[in-house]
C-alpha cells in the first residue's frame, strides 16, 4: 500500500483551517455587536480578518490541486466577508480630499488618559509608563491650534477604580482665553465658537451605589457652535469599553448599546450639521459601530493610511487597535485628518482635523 504524500497529508488541515475560519467570520458578522458573550472575540485585532485568510491562501499552495482549488475558494470567501472588519482601507492613499477654505474649523479629539492625573496616582500605573506632569499636558493641548477640542476622560481615579471629579475649568479658562468651555461627565469641549447649547446625552443609567451617577448615564457632549451666520452641532463621545475591572459582562455590553443608541437617536432628531468624534472603544471589526447612525459619514478616507490605529500609544508593537473615530455629516467637508502622537501623555492618540461647511 502506498503512502500518502505529505502535501496529501496537509489536505485535511488546510481545508479544516479554512472551513474553521470561514465559520467564525460568518458567526462574528452575525453576533458581534448583538449579543454580550461574543465580547471575548470581538477583541482580537481587526488586521486578522486579513492576515488570517492571507496566511491560508499561502499555505493553499502547498497541497494538491484539486485541494488547493477548494481551499483557495474557502479562504477567499472568509476575505471577502471579514474585508470590512479588518481596518485596511486601500483607497485611503488615493484619496484627495479639497484644499481647506480660509475659515475651515480645525478639530482636535483626544481621549487625555485620566486627564492629567500623575501616573502615580493612577490605579495602579501600568508597567514602564512614563512620567508626565500638568504643564506638558497643557503644553501639547495648546500646541493643536485647535478652533475645537473634544477632551474626553476629565477624570481622576482613585486607588478604589472609583471616579473622581475633576474641577480645572479655571486653569482650562486661563490656558485657553477666549475660548468658550461645556463640561459634562467626563467629556469637556472647548471652543472659539460661542456656545448656543451645550447637553450631556443620557443613555444607560446609573449602577447602584455609585457617587456619580452622571459618569455612568452621560456618555456624550452635544455642543451647538455658532460657525459663521451658521450653526453646527459638535459631538464629543467616550462611549464604554467592552471590558470593566470585573472583564466582561452583560450590563457592559447593554452600558455600550445603550450609550451609542441614545446618542444615535440625537443625531437623528438633530436637523444641524454635525460632527462626531470620540474614543468609542470599538474597533472596525466590532458590529456596536452599526449603531452608529447612516447620516453621519465616517472621516477615515481623508487619514490616508492603509491600517490606521489609535491605541495603545505605551505598547508600539502592540498598537493594533483603531478605537478612535470622527464622523461628518455631508454639509461638512473635510479636508485633513492625521493621528497625532501623544508622546506618553495619553495611551490614546488624538485626532486632528480640519472641516468646513460645505453648503
Amino acid at each position: 500500500m502506498s503512502r500518502a504524500s505529505p502535501a496529501r497529508r496537509r489536505v485535511p488541515l488546510v481545508l479544516c483551517a479554512a472551513v474553521a475560519w470561514l465559520a467564525f467570520v460568518v458567526l462574528h458578522r452575525a453576533l458581534s455587536g448583538r449579543v454580550w458573550w461574543w465580547q471575548g472575540p470581538e477583541l482580537v485585532p481587526p488586521l486578522v480578518f486579513a492576515a488570517v485568510p492571507a496566511v491560508l491562501l499561502a499555505a493553499a499552495l502547498a497541497v494538491a490541486r484539486r485541494a488547493r482549488r477548494v481551499a483557495a475558494v474557502v479562504t477567499l470567501a472568509s476575505l471577502a466577508l471579514g474585508w470590512g472588519l479588518s481596518g485596511l482601507d486601500l483607497a485611503a492613499p488615493w484619496h484627495h480630499a479639497a484644499p481647506a477654505p480660509p475659515g475651515a474649523i480645525k478639530v482636535f479629539s483626544w481621549n487625555t488618559w485620566y486627564w492629567d492625573q500623575p501616573v502615580s496616582a493612577m490605579m495602579p500605573p501600568p508597567t514602564g509608563t512614563p512620567a508626565r506632569d500638568a504643564d506638558a499636558f497643557y503644553r501639547h493641548l495648546r500646541a493643536q491650534d485647535a478652533d475645537v477640542l473634544l477632551l474626553q476622560e476629565y477624570v481622576y481615579f482613585g486607588p478604589d477604580s472609583r471616579p473622581i471629579k475633576v474641577d480645572d475649568l479655571d486653569r482650562l479658562r486661563r490656558e485657553f482665553p477666549g475660548y468658550h468651555v461645556a463640561a459634562a461627565s467626563e467629556m469637556v469641549t472647548l471652543s472659539r465658537f460661542p456656545i448656543l447649547l451645550e447637553r450631556g446625552i443620557e443613555g444607560a443609567p446609573a449602577p447602584a451605589g455609585s457617587g456619580w451617577p452622571d459618569f455612568h448615564t452621560v456618555k456624550t457632549l452635544r455642543t451647538d457652535l455658532r460657525v459663521g451666520s451658521g450653526t453646527v452641532s459638535f459631538y464629543n463621545s467616550h462611549i464604554n469599553s467592552p471590558v470593566d475591572q470585573g472583564g466582561l459582562s452583560r450590563d457592559q455590553h447593554e452600558a455600550r448599546d445603550a450609550n451609542l443608541r441614545a446618542l444615535a437617536a440625537d443625531i437623528r432628531a438633530n436637523p444641524l450639521p454635525a460632527f462626531l468624534a470620540g474614543d468609542f472603544n470599538a474597533s472596525p471589526a466590532m458590529g456596536i459601530l452599526r449603531l452608529v447612525p447612516e447620516r453621519m459619514v465616517d472621516a477615515s478616507p481623508a487619514l490616508r493610511s492603509l491600517y490606521p490605529a489609535t491605541w495603545d500609544e505605551r505598547r508600539p508593537l502592540l498598537s493594533l487597535w483603531r478605537i478612535d473615530w470622527a464622523y461628518a455629516t455631508p454639509e461638512l467637508a473635510v479636508h485633513e485628518y492625521r493621528l497625532v502622537r501623544s508622546n506618553g501623555l495619553s495611551d490614546h492618540s488624538g485626532q486632528r482635523l480640519v472641516v468646513s461647511l460645505s453648503r
